[in-house]
């Protein structure tokens, strides 16, 4: 496909194509919804009013397959019209205890059934809400033991990093095109939570812990390859206490810009970043090759 070419104000070169080449690829697992929000997430591609202009990117999308650029994932069955996605009933538990009382805690992927209750309970209780995940990304429960059993005690999201983050691309020692290239092989906590009803001294730090010990493995059975650092950013109004007790790392602050907002257009607050390498080697393998792609063989 020849470039540069315009769609609408968006002009596509010859490393957009690479990008979208790339993240077809890398994440056939996800559905090619979930795809276009992910590329238009990444390029970025939004509208003023900061949307994301997921059904342009669909159409071209189909365009690039066309033409035999990239293969797209096949078309997911639909249920039936009119029906619904089930609304998610909202998580609520009362614990005081101390830690010890409560072990193990166990921290778990969410299983498909129970993802519109956890998308329910974190727009409900979580300070920036919760309106629907965008590409690569992993659900946790927290459970504890209660009275009668494991409970649900908190929640947790990592996702796709931040674009561009110019204190931790300078912490790290990257390039632009490093950054381009393997900014996939770190992953943010985007969301924490620890239910309002729940009063378990270092519960917050002990669920990160154990978090940082397995998401390695979930990433890479859900998506192909290891993460080799965790981000996160932490509001104004919080110490960072848990993510410090974890022995995550404050490296800075951000611009008070949106995760994506290249031009300046869309101001937020001043947030610390804290990382977490997951690797002794981590500046290595930040910058190593990502695995040879196979065919997953059943969906998300």
């Amino acid at each position: 496909m020849d470039v540069p070419f315009w769609i609408g104000d968006r002009e596509f070169r010859e490393a957009d194509l690479e990008l979208i080449r790339n993240t077809v690829q890398r994440f056939s697992r996800l559905s090619r919804e979930e795809i276009a929000a992910t590329l238009c997430e990444n390029l970025p591609w939004k509208s003023p009013n900061g949307r994301l202009k997921v059904e342009a990117c669909h159409k071209l999308l189909l365009k690039l397959e066309q033409k035999g650029v990239v293969t797209l994932p096949p078309l997911r069955a639909q249920g039936p019209r009119g029906c619904r996605e089930r609304r998610g009933g909202v998580v609520q538990t009362q614990l005081q205890a101390c830690l010890r009382d409560v072990l193990p805690v166990i921290v778990e992927p969410v299983r498909p059934e129970e993802r519109a209750d956890w998308n329910a309970t974190m727009a409900t209780y979580h300070p920036l809400g919760y309106l629907r995940g965008i590409g690569a990304r992993i659900q946790y429960w927290i459970r504890a033991q209660g009275p009668n059993g494991p409970v649900i005690v908190g929640a947790m999201l990592f996702g796709a990093a931040a674009k561009a983050l110019a204190v931790r691309d300078e912490w790290i020692g990257w390039t632009a095109e490093q950054r381009r290239r393997y900014r996939p092989r770190i992953v943010n906590n985007n969301r924490f939570l620890i239910l309002p009803g729940v009063q378990i001294p270092h519960l917050a730090s002990h669920a990160l812990a154990l978090a940082a010990r397995r998401i390695r493995a979930d990433w890479k059975v859900r998506y192909g390859f290891e993460p080799v650092l965790l981000e996160t950013f932490v509001e104004p109004q919080y110490p960072g206490t848990c993510y410090r007790a974890a022995n995550w790392i404050e490296i800075g602050k951000t611009a008070g810009r949106g995760r994506q907002d290249r031009f300046f257009e869309y101001g937020t607050s001043v947030k610390s970043i804290w990382v977490y390498p997951l690797v002794r080697d981590w500046r290595k393998r930040l910058v190593e090759p990502f695995p040879q792609l196979v065919e997953w063989g059943e969906s998300r």
